[in-house]
């Protein structure tokens, strides 16, 4: 929209590097600058021209129905393309039927597709893809969230999974949104890492005066609503529960089989040690001082018996030592300048507003100390701030209360209902600590086993 120079631009280096069948669809939604008189007379270019701005998802889902090859490739005009680029994404998309998505590296796009380039300027970008773009599958990777700025899938494969859900409107997350209902439907995700696509990035959101920030908030919040989690566990991490053909539970991913044992608390053993129970495994705390550098308290330790513990495999200790993985997998971190961050699965969401996180049960005072380096070497996640329950997924391993006033636990972005109120103390809850899960939040999260 309104970006006529980048149009030009995209479209003579998709006529000069293509080395595979194609056709041009371009939607424009709503340009005042030329656009569309240009793209009207270009013999080559099926055009959409759209009076008001529909949206990035309504625009390629417009395009897509009608496009006529056995293909999709759903590319934003502020992109360049270079030697070998279809063809190297092909090869990748056609090496297996299992695969849905597929995307290249590029230098602005989402962390896992980025990697860093000297493409300063459009001469130095096509001599570094000549070298780069050449079919090599020991760069390819499956990952569980790709950018749509450029991504290629079957046609029935967009057919089958509907496009884009244009609830996402002007733009943000329908990308993500897509590619996890193709995880969700068995498909991979891959990266092509043997194709690079130059991307300007935001163009047409700032030559518009497009609040990104604003825009991105709302998403953001819509596929949390929809799916339950936040996003940020598939754009920065690479967490391989989420790929087909894996299950862990508890995860937001999977629905639990079995009533297994919850996770997320402390117990004690009659030795006096003390374990954190996590998915399945016992992690003994190392030492009476972590305990007490992790500011916890006997209070919140189980009576579950050594019996119940013993029974359990043992997993990677609880050290302060060794970070990330000697601490728990969500906790509340405290930096040196007293900055509060919540912690969950290896990514930070910084804590903007104490009162906030309160609201939904975290206790400030629980923290554990990190240093800078330590925290700033997770990636970030988008603020504690505001409305936690719509802005953040159900946080685990906390006490609820439901609109009915039964108890329930959080864990996997479900709600496992508390049987009996006698089952708290074996597990280190307390039911006062329990705080009242708003009602629509209550209605739209699943229920798990209820816990005995």
């Amino acid at each position: 929209m309104n970006n006529l120079d980048q149009t030009l631009r995209c479209i003579h280096s998709i006529r000069t590097f293509t080395d595979s069948p194609y056709e041009l669809i371009f939607v424009d939604n709503g340009s005042t600058d030329g656009s569309v008189a240009w793209l009207s007379q270009q013999p080559d270019v099926s055009l959409i021209a759209n009076r008001t701005n529909k949206g990035f998802a309504a625009a390629c889902n417009q395009g897509a129905a009608l496009a006529t090859g056995d293909h999709i490739l759903l590319l934003n005009n502020d992109t360049i393309v270079s030697h070998r680029w279809l063809s190297v994404m092909l090869q990748c998309l056609h090496s297996n039927e299992r695969i849905g998505i597929v995307g290249p590296k590029s230098n602005f796009v989402l962390p896992m597709q980025k990697i860093p380039a000297d493409v300063s300027n459009e001469g130095q970008y096509h001599m570094f893809a000549q070298g780069f773009n050449r079919h090599n599958p020991s760069l390819w990777q499956d990952l569980t969230a790709l950018s749509g700025f450029c991504m290629l899938l079957r046609k029935n494969t967009w057919i089958s999974h509907g496009g884009f859900d244009e609830l996402f409107g002007v733009g943000g997350y329908e990308d993500i949104d897509l590619g996890y209902r193709v995880l969700k439907s068995g498909l991979f995700l891959r990266l092509a890492g043997d194709a690079f696509v130059y991307h300007e990035g935001n163009r047409s959101f700032n030559a518009n005066a497009i609040d990104t920030y604003g825009v991105a908030a709302v998403n953001r919040r819509n596929f949390i609503r929809k799916w339950g989690f936040n996003p940020e566990r598939l754009i920065l991490n690479h967490d391989p529960v989420f790929l087909p053909d894996r299950f862990a539970s508890p995860h937001p991913h999977h629905a639990p089989l079995t009533p297994d044992l919850p996770s997320g608390w402390y117990g004690l053993a009659d030795d006096g040690c003390v374990y954190r129970v996590e998915r399945g495994y016992k992690r003994p705390v190392h030492s009476y001082d972590t305990f007490q550098s992790m500011n916890l308290s006997l209070d919140r330790v189980g009576r579950c018996g050594s019996a119940l513990l013993h029974s359990l495999p043992t997993g990677i200790p609880i050290d302060l030592g060794n970070f990330p993985q000697g601490y728990p997998d969500v906790f509340i971190a405290r930096d040196p300048g007293g900055g509060l961050h919540g912690v969950g699965y290896g990514i930070r969401y910084p804590i903007r507003n104490e009162a906030s996180i309160q609201a939904i049960g975290l206790r400030a005072e629980e923290y554990i100390p990190v240093s800078y380096k330590q925290i700033w070497s997770l990636p970030e996640g988008w603020p504690l701030q505001g409305n936690v329950w719509e802005e953040h997924e159900l946080y685990d391993h906390l006490l609820y209360r439901g609109p009915n006033g039964g108890l329930y636990y959080s864990e996997g972005q479900r709600l496992r209902p508390i049987v009996w109120e006698a089952t708290l103390d074996r597990f280190g809850w307390n039911k006062n600590r329990a705080v009242i899960i708003p009602k629509s939040l209550f209605l739209r999260t699943p229920i798990g086993f209820p816990i005995h």
